[in-house]
C-alpha cells in the first residue's frame, strides 16, 4: 500500500511521519488489498486535525477526520475512526443469508395468493389438451 504523508501549515518531522506510518499500516492488517493511503496533519493555533484516506478496492474511498490538542492523539483517533469504517465496509461486503434458505421458499416459483386455486403446471395443461377436457 502506498502511504502519502503531507503537513499543511506545519512541517513534518520523522517522529510524526514514523508515527503517522505505523498507524496507516495497521490498517492493512484489517484489509490488505488497500491501494493507497493519504494522512494530512494539519495545525491550526493549538489543535492538531489529522484527516486519513483510504483508497480500497472497487473506487471505494473512506476518510477519518480527527482534531486534539496532540497531534499523536489526533492520530490515533482518525486511525480508529477509519478502521471501524473498514470493519463495517468488510461487513456490508460479507453474505450472511449463504446456506440459511429455508426449505418451502423457492424464488423461482411466485408467491401463492390465498383464496385463489393453484395454477396448472405446463404438464397438467398438456394432459387436458391431450384427453379433450
Amino acid at each position: 500500500m502506498k502511504i502519502l504523508i503531507t503537513g499543511r501549515h506545519v512541517g513534518v518531522t520523522d517522529a510524526r511521519k514514523e508515527y503517522a506510518h505505523a498507524k496507516a499500516e495497521k490498517l492493512t492488517h484489517l484489509w490488505d488489498r488497500a491501494t493507497s493511503c493519504r494522512v494530512t496533519i494539519d495545525t491550526d493555533h493549538s489543535e492538531h486535525q489529522v484527516e486519513m484516506v483510504l483508497q480500497v478496492n472497487r473506487g471505494v474511498t473512506l476518510v477519518g477526520k480527527a482534531s486534539a490538542e496532540d497531534m499523536y492523539s489526533a492520530c490515533d483517533m482518525a486511525e480508529q475512526k477509519l478502521s471501524q469504517q473498514l470493519r463495517k465496509y468488510k461487513e456490508r461486503l460479507t453474505d450472511h443469508h449463504r446456506g440459511e434458505r429455508r426449505p418451502e421458499f423457492d424464488p423461482t416459483r411466485p408467491a401463492p395468493t390465498e383464496g385463489a386455486e393453484p395454477e396448472a403446471t405446463y404438464e397438467d395443461v398438456i394432459d387436458e389438451l391431450r384427453s379433450g377436457e
